[in-house]
């Protein structure tokens, strides 16, 4: 493979059978697949091998809170997010995939088999290991979630959450694909327009910018947009500049944006027994965590969203944790970035945290924990291949906060539009409003009423929680804010999405959309691994097509 600057592009750089716009988890997984395929493949970055200063001008905009910023959780550079992914990989379950009476607009236009039989080859993409995710077959004398709690087959208690290395996709897989025959890389070519041949249902052509502004025509038979669930929509509405956007014959590209809502609240108290709180490593030598999380059935009878829940560490601005690890990331949390300092800490601002000395306490009296701390992070974060994902570290009480991450309820009025303000290149800028519906709100405070039934039948362990304000705090919950979801819905008709079901979009058959946003529905899992193993399925419909 070629990987050069696209201002030193010949004109026969910009030919191709199969351009692919973005090089992040999806494009790069496009492009390795499509390897040594017979036909020309042009992989477009919009950023350089490494960050650059001035390009999260690509990704300003607007986006009501409370919702990130646009620029968040998003990197411009060979790689994409994947240089600051957590690694976690987590596959959709076959309910996800169900149209569910109780849920509008579920249902997927292809079954959960189509997808899981490319999971084992998007896991070895991500490097984190076989397709098991139950502790009693991935795990050597697993023992219980929670020591006395069996779930009365209503709660599972036997699942696990793999992380990968985590790998960064634009450094991994540079190498492999610089011996490509087929594959050329371009960067610094950022997409600004997809130009369609006349009247025709066709994509002709492809405008990019340079660094420089200078703009070049990409040709080919196939277009990919891999460049996340916010991006792709935002292409297609802008390069329709009279009209609707292209493919949006129907009005529902924007439309039915999804993140998982997320919040920590409550507490599990396990009356002394044990429990499987730390990351442990599976029998293939992947970093674990457990979760819990309801079975299809409970679902289906108490009418809940797919909902996880995972023992949380305290938040790290309370010093009652007594901990001087997260004491001192309080400390210090100016160094963090803006990411990590939200997952760090339970509420949205700082206006709980302990005073200064307090936390100045417990790093005084809590020094070999810190060095305990110290050599972990450095052995096995810093130095390792395989690191650990993150810290937890355990309350001074013995209780554990309660985190959950659920899907959401399609809406059609949560929606990424465009401002009137445009970028550099002109391109004008997202707007971006996520709404979180009152039937969201209904199926978690179910959930979390089914779960604390459930584990307080329980002698050995229990849930607590305010539950006259359990609503309220169920409402302010937050967008997980990397999971861009469901703006250009796959769907069996025009009617009801945007691509069909080999993710091509229906008014223009050569087009094809990449990410998350094609996911008609959300699951509760992290969407990194569904794209990847989308990707590998959407090579293989490519080369039987162009063959």
């Amino acid at each position: 493979m070629t990987i050069l600057s696209c201002e030193h592009a010949r004109a026969d750089h910009l030919h191709a059978t199969v351009c692919i716009v973005g090089a992040g988890a999806a494009g790069i997984t496009l492009a390795c697949e499509l390897d040594g395929c017979g036909f020309k493949v042009l992989l477009l970055e919009a950023g350089a091998v490494k960050e650059q200063a001035g390009r999260s001008d690509y990704y300003e905009g607007k986006a009501e809170r409370p919702h990130p910023a646009t620029t968040e959780y998003r990197r411009t550079r060979f790689g994409g997010t994947t240089h600051i992914w957590g690694g976690r990989c987590v596959p959709f379950d076959p309910i996800d995939f169900e149209r569910r009476d109780y849920i509008p607009h579920s249902g997927w236009p292809i079954a959960y088999d189509e997808v899981a039989q490319y999971y084992p080859k998007a896991l070895a993409y991500c490097h984190a290991g076989a397709f098991g995710f139950a502790a009693s077959s991935a795990l050597d004398n697993a023992p219980p979630t929670i020591s006395g709690f069996a779930g009365a087959g209503t709660v599972l208690n036997d699942l696990i959450e793999r992380y990968s290395l985590p790998t960064d996709f634009g450094k991994h897989y540079r190498k492999q694909l610089a011996r490509s025959a087929n594959v050329t890389a371009l960067l610094g070519a950022r997409a600004v327009s997809l130009n369609k041949a006349g009247d025709s249902d066709r994509i002709a052509s492809l405008t990019v910018a340079d660094d420089s502004g200078r703009e070049h025509t990409v040709h080919a038979n196939v277009f990919v947009l891999a460049t996340g669930g916010i991006e792709a929509p935002r292409l297609m509405l802008a390069s329709d500049k009279n009209g609707p956007g292209l493919g949006n014959r129907h009005d529902l590209l924007g439309r039915f944006y999804a993140c998982h809502f997320e919040n920590t609240l409550g507490k599990l108290v396990a009356n002394g027994e044990s429990v499987a709180f730390d990351f442990e490593k599976t029998r293939d030598g992947v970093y674990c965590r457990r979760k819990l999380q309801f079975s299809a059935a409970a679902q289906r009878e108490h009418r809940l969203l797919n909902t996880a829940f995972r023992l949380h560490f305290p938040d790290y601005a309370d010093a009652a944790h007594g901990s001087a690890v997260m004491s001192t990331i309080f400390l210090a949390k100016s160094v963090l970035i803006k990411e990590y300092r939200t997952i760090l800490q339970h509420n949205a601002s700082d206006a709980i945290a302990s005073p200064i000395g307090a936390h100045a306490r417990n790093v005084a009296t809590g020094l070999p924990q810190l060095l305990k701390f110290g050599y972990d992070w450095l052995f096995l974060r810093k130095l390792a291949e395989r690191k650990l994902p993150y810290t937890l570290v355990r309350n001074a009480d013995g209780s554990f906060p309660l985190e959950f991450n659920c899907e959401q309820t399609p809406q059609a009025d949560s929606r990424i539009t465009l401002g009137l303000e445009v970028d550099r290149h002109g391109m004008r800028r997202v707007h971006v409003n996520w709404k979180i519906s009152e039937d969201d709100i209904d199926a978690a405070q179910r959930a979390f009423m089914l779960l604390r039934r459930t584990i307080n039948a329980s002698p050995r362990c229990r849930l607590e929680f305010d539950e006259a304000g359990l609503r309220a705090r169920l409402a302010q919950s937050v967008p997980l804010g990397g999971h861009h979801i469901g703006a250009a819905r796959m769907a069996a008709s025009p009617m009801r999405g945007v691509v069909d079901s080999n993710c091509a979009v229906f008014d223009l058959p050569n087009l094809f959309i990449a990410s998350s946003a094609v996911f008609p529905t959300s699951s509760h899992a992290n969407p990194t691994l569904t794209i990847v193993a989308l990707a590998v399925r959407m090579a293989k419909h490519l080369k039987s097509r162009l063959s």
